[in-house]
């Protein structure tokens, strides 16, 4: 029997509890799991915007073909242009974040070095380590977050780029942190970003809530920053959250290059790839996508939407906190709740 030795997989708490979650009827239920955005009722909120778009699409009918192996063109460079406006720059469609984050694994692993050691802080999403344990790449971990103050470890973070090895690599959340809600202020990104370049580390930047924590151009701070001080440096884009366009999978990687030659020949090898892995990337989302930044009044009307998430999880935020210490009298200190930012905590 030939798969009789086969066993079964690493067990995913996520999984398991969505499926329990969906599978419960109770009218008071209420799913703080999955992190989607959710509207008053708990349901699914398709925003405006995005359904304007598919109205457009479905007249244009450009029917069901294969784009590019590396993506719809006009789709990357707008959503590169919503974190950075940049040269050198080699762009390519994923399948949302997490393709992104695999991607960029396997390039490092494949095109860089197999031996870098990829440092992760923690608490973190747990995708990260069996993504890089995938490609062969070492995970390195160090303290994120610090528990007694609820709040993220500078010190921790310094301390690990300045005594990791020269040309390591590190992940960041870009913002909205997950599972923590706990961001680098600018001026930590700032001293960050410095030990990064002395240390000449090849950061890897995850975006995956971009809008949903201050603003899109602060949210987008620290990826922006390293484009201005020309570091070299990877950052994966998620279009799920901010489009709410969850199931659409919709993504992209940008590698940061020193010149365009470089940008050429990454992008290249980003090409092959894909197109050994998955041959092409989906269409759909990257479309409507595409339609809502391009047109001057579906994009003024994504920006107003997505400001009117961010702002009702920062009044959810507060109404937890409020109830918390002054109607339920909770023992602790709940501050952490409102200095946060996305969907976490």
């Amino acid at each position: 029997m030939i798969f009789e030795s086969v066993q079964p997989g690493v067990p995913d708490p996520m999984y398991n509890l969505k499926k329990r979650a969906d599978s419960d009827l109770s009218p008071s239920k209420v799913d703080l799991g999955v992190g989607i955005y959710r509207n008053e009722q708990g349901a699914y909120q398709e925003l405006q915007c995005v359904k304007e778009a598919k109205q457009v699409l479905a007249k244009i009918d450009l029917g069901h073909d294969y784009e590019l192996t590396t993506g719809n063109p006009g789709f990357l460079k707008e959503a590169s242009g919503i974190m950075f406006c940049q040269g050198g720059l080699a762009s390519v469609q994923t399948i949302s974040g997490s393709g992104a984050v695999h991607l960029a694994a396997l390039f490092i692993s494949r095109c860089i070095s197999p031996y870098i050691k990829v440092f992760v802080g923690v608490p973190t999403w747990g995708n990260y380590k069996p993504a890089l344990d995938l490609v062969g790449l070492q995970t390195i971990e160090y303290r994120h977050y610090d528990p007694s103050t609820r709040s993220y470890d500078h010190d921790s973070t310094i301390l690990a780029i300045k005594e990791a090895p020269e040309g390591s690599a590190f992940i960041f959340q870009g913002c909205c942190h997950n599972p923590t809600g706990a961001d680098p202020t600018p001026e930590q990104w700032s001293e960050i970003v410095d030990a990064l370049k002395v240390g000449r580390h090849l950061p890897l930047f995850d975006l995956a809530y971009q809008g949903l924590g201050q603003g899109l151009d602060e949210d987008a701070y620290a990826v922006s920053l390293c484009a201005r001080r020309r570091l070299e440096f990877l950052a994966c884009q998620s279009l799920s959250k901010n489009f709410a366009l969850y199931g659409e999978r919709c993504g992209s990687l940008h590698v940061i290059c020193k010149d365009s030659r470089a940008a050429a020949n990454v992008h290249d090898q980003l090409r092959c790839l894909i197109r050994w892995e998955m041959s092409s990337t989906p269409a759909y989302g990257s479309r409507l996508v595409k339609l809502v930044l391009q047109d001057g009044h579906m994009n003024a009307d994504w920006k107003a939407e997505l400001s009117a998430m961010r702002e009702r999880l920062a009044s959810l935020r507060l109404q937890l906190f409020e109830q918390l210490t002054r109607i339920l009298y909770t023992p602790g200190d709940w501050s952490h709740i409102v200095q946060e930012k996305g969907l976490f905590s």
